[in-house]
């Protein structure tokens, strides 16, 4: 039965009131009035209410949405960050008298995210997240280490019709799952960031990117697709109109089954090109070294991202036991990798649980591996660079209003990559507040 556009504002307030396990950054819940609940499985992950109202470009569709109607004592930024012990392991560590294990113990706090977003207009939304340069940040962050993460405007609602949105500017790809929501502090995902050994090709779908998004949805965002046209985070030296251009393209599916075991399932396919220039014209100041010159790189040359995912949601929607496994392939040009004969290829993939069983608590593991599976190059060894990650994580929320959001959040992960005949590996351990206002 389709359902009319007048009943989907209640819909969606339906939903925000059958969720129950979440935690939010509050700028929107002050401009809403609900629960920071309503959009979240575990905070900062979004739940269906919450992916929802993100492609409506943050808009209920009430009366409240439209600028005109916010107090004008309001303003829609938020900021969060995490303070707190941070404890850290490497093992063979190469010094002038041999590799060697070190460890180190910080009390410090990750740096700080200053966020703001909301409506410019009825169908316009925007958004700007800031992380501004500390000097002393702690947890081995160096002073520099600033960055604008995302600035973009986004067009809603194109042709009157839910399937036609645009977004304009710094924005995260649309990936299996949100790495700039993650719910572990010391481990992101690493397949969104794996390159061959040696590989020249800069893109890596997890950061945010430059570029358009072309995206729609079902009424409740229950069918989503996204395509973006990028120009990545590389250098832009190439003599095109993209210096370093790069596709990305994802399709995702839910079906609610509300059964006693599977309640919901979502799946999804996803995949990218990125155009990466091999040779450049260079210049030699006087005493200098060469230099390239900007506008004169050529011969690009591909690599590509794809794979496929799943999501079961066990038990329940309010307290879910979500289980992910997400599979990750990639290929690349060999004149994009040094010395290599013929393309090369590796695969990758994670399985993520996270279970919430009340709206405070929230338990979280994960296992990731990445393997290469042709190095480009016979007597090269399949090892080098291989990567298997784990990560456990508990938080608990005690305190949870409109306003602020406070959490203990205690997590321990392990990274092990494999090197020229040795293991490397990272043992990081976190103890902290995590909190947002």
């Amino acid at each position: 039965m389709r359902i009319g556009r007048e009943l989907i504002p209640c819909l969606l307030v339906l939903i925000w009131l059958a969720s129950g396990a979440a935690r939010a950054v509050p700028a929107f819940a002050r401009k809403t009035g609900i629960a920071c609940s309503a959009c979240h499985e575990v905070w900062p992950r979004l739940n269906e209410f919450g992916q929802a109202y993100r492609d409506r470009g943050y808009r209920l569709g009430r009366e409240r949405d439209a600028p005109i109607q916010q107090s004008q004592f309001f303003w829609p930024m938020a900021m969060r960050t995490t303070v707190g012990y941070q404890w850290l392991r490497q093992t063979l560590v190469q010094t002038d008298a041999g590799p060697t294990t070190t460890q180190t113990g910080t009390l410090g706090f990750s740096g700080l995210d200053v966020f703001v977003a909301g409506n410019l207009a009825e169908k316009v939304s925007f958004l700007v997240t800031l992380n501004p340069p500390l000097a002393s940040a702690g947890f081995l962050r160096a002073p520099q280490d600033g960055n604008l993460e995302s600035a973009f405007v986004g067009l809603h609602d194109l042709f009157g019709s839910s399937w036609a949105n645009l977004r304009v500017g710094k924005h995260a790809l649309d990936l299996p799952i949100d790495e700039h929501r993650t719910i572990t502090l010391t481990q992101g995902y690493n397949v969104y960031h794996f390159h061959l050994q040696n590989s020249a090709s800069t893109f890596e779908p997890g950061n945010n990117q430059v570029g358009v998004e072309w995206y729609g949805h079902s009424e409740l965002s229950r069918v989503r697709y996204s395509v973006s046209m990028l120009n990545t985070n590389g250098a832009p030296l190439s003599n095109n109109l993209l210096s370093a251009p790069a596709v990305w393209a994802h399709l995702q599916g839910t079906v609610w089954l509300e059964g006693d075991l599977l309640a919901a399932v979502k799946g999804g396919l996803f995949g990218g090109v990125s155009w990466n220039p091999t040779s450049t014209l260079s210049l030699t100041p006087s005493g200098g070294s060469p230099a390239p010159v900007v506008g004169t790189a050529a011969r690009l040359r591909t690599a590509r991202r794809y794979g496929a995912e799943a999501h079961l949601v066990l038990f329940s929607t309010v307290r879910p036991l979500t289980a992910t496994g997400v599979i990750y392939l990639g290929s690349e040009d060999r004149d994009l990798l040094q010395g290599a004969t013929r393309d090369a290829t590796f695969a990758g993939g994670l399985a993520e649980l996270v279970y919430t069983p009340s709206v405070r608590w929230s338990f979280i593991g994960r296992w990731e591996r990445i393997r290469t599976t042709d190095p480009g190059a016979d007597g090269v060894p399949l090892d080098v660079g291989n990567l298997t990650a784990v990560t456990a994580a508990v938080r608990h929320t005690f305190e949870l209003t409109s306003r602020t959001e406070v959490a203990v959040h205690a997590e321990l992960s392990r990274v092990q990559v494999q090197g020229a005949g040795n293991l490397p590996q990272t043992t990081t351990g976190l103890l902290g507040l995590d909190f947002a206002f």
